[in-house]
């Protein structure tokens, strides 16, 4: 690449006019970090990548991974990193009426003018924006179309770890940590850029390391029992690990965003994985195992990243925030050189068997925001299934906590479309939150009580690849509507607020998370029949997907609600995730020998 092309100011000035939220596509914001284009002699020296969020600027920004890979990169002189984010459909549409290609925010490069465009896939249904960011840069959506030898397009995040469904559109997908492995992948980039070699070299090349998977180089042919034929043993892909947190720094000055994010708070990754094995949750396999941050380091860079960015908001993250061993003293650190009174403290994915008084006392010490807890269930027996070992005594108790000190709202979340589940673990969450009212009808004052309010969270229940819940089909769309029906009839609704997630869009997540390489002519005909913004509920058409795979000659069910055999091979045995599937499929009996023991009684 010897010259880079961008879009002029005045240009961008003229597209923006009567756009709605114009800050979501224009730059100078705090702590950018990318290179400045316009004192750089020589392009073809430098690697530059596209981070690519597929949804909008709000939601994009807060994300933990993208400002941790965006400081890395351009850390490093001969690399540069931007950000690119979903254009909302009135900027989408005066882009293409104006026939302009997509660009970047620091720099406003086209898109086709990186070396890499690397996505972020954080869930399933943001795969129709990804091929409409790649339309909208002028390049083929299928990698086997794209000529030339840049830009490479790759992705990676927890939506990828089973690559097949987005396969035909990357030219490689990342499996795995990022920190360390982007940089290996750049490096190569960098002698690839150099060399007159072909595309297919520098994919040989990267598929050598830990973490990336390149679909060119597999053949699978997968019939619809599960069966396949005619496939020579492979090598499985490795999900590459970072060891150790503490070789990479906390984000001290991150970029403060021009609007408002959904989340707009200094956000610091305390420790990654969790060691809980519930038997739902696919973020607890593939972040195996626990590594946690320096919490003398993590208390002086949380004081440091306060100052540096003036939020008034913390938020200690991680996906069981209590259980890292040294909470305690992170949060007496913070609070010792903070004015808490002006600052407040999030812990998200409290347990509430972590949650204590002495948990309640340091966050109830600055200004409150609300609590959020997850029983997921409401029966002892579906939380035996599942393996979230707490007890409702624990609930009650846990909770009690924190209305005695002064929170007088809390968030639930449950799941309902559990496997085994029966009609009375449905009436258990109604029991439940009926026990948790009465709870804070005795423990608050009664003038708080009448601002008590609980939002309950019900989602779908979404089986996963590498979980042990990998093998069965999810719950019926009428049967979880009847569920959810049940929950929103009995609940106390003057204390009770629910939300619940629409049952034909999980459908389909479920579709797209277990589907194999066929599952991606789907995508491509939902995209082309108008789909995007899935996972936004206004957005979200059922009509669309259901003919784009019947079109497609496919049948949703078969990879939604169909139940896996044992013995079948699976379109994500590929990947090596470091969790055997044996031990997956015996957590998967464990779980199956519960049911059958508390049926009998």
């Amino acid at each position: 690449m010897e010259k880079i092309k961008t879009l002029k100011f005045s240009e961008l000035e003229n597209l923006l006019e009567g756009i709605q939220k114009p800050g979501r596509y224009v730059n100078h914001e705090v702590g950018t970090k990318s290179k400045d284009i316009s004192k750089i002699a020589d392009f073809s020296s430098m690697v530059f990548m596209a981070l690519i969020f597929p949804d909008i600027y709000e939601i994009g920004m807060p994300n933990l991974g993208l400002p941790i890979l965006y400081e890395i990169i351009n850390k490093i002189k001969y690399f540069s990193a931007e950000r690119v984010f979903s254009p909302w459909i009135d900027f989408e549409k005066k882009l293409r009426d104006r026939k302009v290609k997509l660009f970047s925010l620091e720099n406003r490069i086209f898109l086709d003018c990186f070396d890499v465009l690397g996505f972020s896939v954080q869930h399933e249904m943001l795969c129709t924006n990804i091929l409409n960011i790649i339309d909208m840069s002028g390049l083929k959506i299928h990698s086997k179309e794209r000529g030339g030898r840049f830009p490479l397009v790759c992705a990676g995040g927890p939506a990828v770890v089973n690559p097949q469904p987005l396969s035909k559109f990357m030219d490689f997908m990342v499996i795995g940590d990022g920190e360390e492995l982007t940089i290996k992948i750049l490096e190569k980039v960098k002698t690839y850029k150099k060399s007159s070699k072909g595309k297919l070299w520098f994919l040989k090349e990267i598929s050598k390391l830990d973490g990336v998977y390149v679909p060119g180089l597999y053949k699978f042919y997968y019939f619809k029992d599960g069966k396949i034929s005619d496939i020579k043993p492979f090598l499985k892909v490795k999900k590459e690990t970072v060891k150790d947190l503490n070789k990479f720094d906390i984000v001290l000055n991150p970029v403060i965003p021009n609007i408002k994010p959904v989340h707009d708070r200094f956000a610091v990754e305390i420790m990654r994985g969790c060691s809980r094995g519930c038997r739902f949750c696919q973020a607890g396999i593939i972040y195996r195992p626990v590594r946690q941050r320096n919490v003398n380091s993590l208390i002086e860079n949380s004081i440091c990243g306060i100052k540096n960015t003036g939020y008034d908001e913390i938020s200690f993250m991680s996906l069981s925030t209590a259980d890292y061993k040294d909470i305690g003293c992170l949060l007496e650190g913070v609070a010792g050189f903070m004015n808490l009174n002006k600052i407040s403290v999030s812990l998200p994915s409290l347990r509430v068997d972590s949650f204590n008084l002495h948990l309640a006392e340091l966050i109830g010490s600055g200004r409150r925001t609300g609590l959020t807890f997850a029983p997921e269930a409401g029966s002892q027996r579906m939380r035996d299934i599942i393996n979230k070992d707490i007890s409702e005594e624990e609930i009650i108790d846990c909770i009690k906590v924190a209305f005695k000190n002064g929170w007088e709202k809390i968030k639930l979340y449950f799941m309902i479309g559990f496997p085994f589940e029966e009609d009375e673990d449905i009436e258990q969450i109604v029991l439940l939150i009926k026990k948790i009212t009465n709870t804070a009808k005795d423990a608050l004052p009664k003038r708080n009580f009448r601002r008590f309010k609980i939002n309950v969270s019900i989602n779908a229940f979404c089986p996963k690849p590498f979980t042990p819940f990998q093998w069965v089909g999810q719950d019926s769309t009428g049967s979880l509507v009847k569920k959810f029906n049940y929950i929103v009839k009995n609940v106390p609704k003057k204390f009770v607020q629910i939300s619940w997630s629409n049952p034909q869009a999980s459908k389909i997540e479920s579709a797209l998370s277990k589907g194999d390489s066929s599952v991606g002519d789907a995508i491509e005909k939902a995209w082309r029949k108008g789909a995007k913004f899935d996972n936004w509920t206004d957005m979200f058409s059922y009509k669309i997907w259901e003919e784009a795979f019947k079109e497609s000659g496919l049948d949703i069910n078969f990879f939604a609600t169909r139940e896996i055999l044992p013995d079948e091979i699976l379109p994500w045995d590929i990947i090596d995730i470091g969790t055997s599937k044996k031990f997956l499929f015996n957590e998967y009996e464990k779980s199956r020998k519960c049911s059958r023991v508390q049926n009998k009684i």
